[in-house]
């Protein structure tokens, strides 16, 4: 599979229209053709249906697509850094973090941008999403990882990254710490810790099951909200993106699950320093599983 096929298919799915895709590419459309024909004949299938007046996507190109357009990204992110590795001013990368979302899903792609990038400074600010979004309406802000809910103003992009799932996390000697998984029903006479950091687990849990244990508020990181946990306060409902440490340990919670879609936003038309673009892309190009 040539990446070039993969640009005349993801073209073709854009235009629905062999002409106008294979200008928008700037080849003659016999040849075209044949590259679409001959990613088919590669993946075993039709990717389209050819109708006279019609072309649709079949069920194959529907299917092949979101991991054909990960391949497309995932190759400008790689070019991109490649052709800025000497760029005298890579800038910083300066990103937004919801209350309670973990760094470790972008890690690696944080990493990766620092390692091509090593003059750049990485700067993490969290915050609420309006806070957040203001801040990038202020250039003090490249980018943000927010809840999908959250509501942003309609200049900010936004890229589904992945899904955070709610995880009960209470000391090695608690009850439930010795169950493979919970569930609403083992809640009964918990203290719950609830807050802003706690990812909006709690409140789930409550409008979806009607569920009514004993709620503490707290504020604080949620770092701050395991130590409250370690000193025997109550147990607490937080992503499984987190990383638990002992005396701690976590717990799958499964009835309800309890998830939310982690986004990533950014302001449209604004151009990024290299090193926040090229984040940016590397995001895109992996969307977390």
């Amino acid at each position: 599979m040539e990446l070039v096929q993969v640009r005349y298919f993801l073209a073709l799915a854009r235009t629905l229209n062999f002409t106008r895709a294979a200008a928008e590419c700037n080849v003659t459309q016999p040849a075209f053709s044949r590259a679409v024909q001959r990613l088919e004949d590669e993946l075993g299938g039709a990717l389209l249906h050819r109708e006279r007046n019609a072309t649709q996507l079949s069920a194959l190109g529907r299917e092949m697509h979101p991991h054909l357009q990960a391949m497309a990204d995932a190759a400008e992110a790689a070019q991109a850094l490649a052709a800025t590795h000497r760029a005298p001013r890579a800038g910083n990368l300066r990103i937004g973090l919801a209350p309670g979302i973990s760094t470790t899903p972008i890690a690696s792609a944080i990493t990766e941008v620092l390692r091509v990038f090593p003059s750049a400074e990485l700067h993490y600010s969290e915050s609420s999403a309006p806070a957040l979004a203001d801040a990038m309406l202020a250039d003090a802000l490249d980018c943000a990882l927010v809840p999908e809910e959250a509501v942003l103003p309609e200049r900010c992009n936004r890229w589904p990254l992945y899904t955070e799932l709610a995880v009960l996390v209470c000391p090695v000697t608690h009850r439930l710490a010795r169950q493979n998984d919970c569930s609403a029903a083992d809640l009964a006479g918990e203290t719950l810790l609830v807050g802003e950091t706690c990812g909006g687990f709690g409140k789930m849990l409550v409008e979806s099951r009607g569920v009514q244990p004993r709620l503490q508020q707290c504020r604080g990181s949620a770092t701050q909200i395991c130590e409250l946990v370690a000193a025997g306060l109550g147990i607490a409902l937080l992503s499984n993106r987190l990383p638990i440490a002992a005396p701690l340990t976590s717990r799958a919670f499964t009835e309800p699950e309890l998830a939310r879609r982690i986004q990533l936003t950014a302001l449209a038309g604004r151009p990024l320093a290299p090193a926040a673009a090229s984040f940016v892309r590397l995001c895109r190009a992996q969307m977390f599983s």
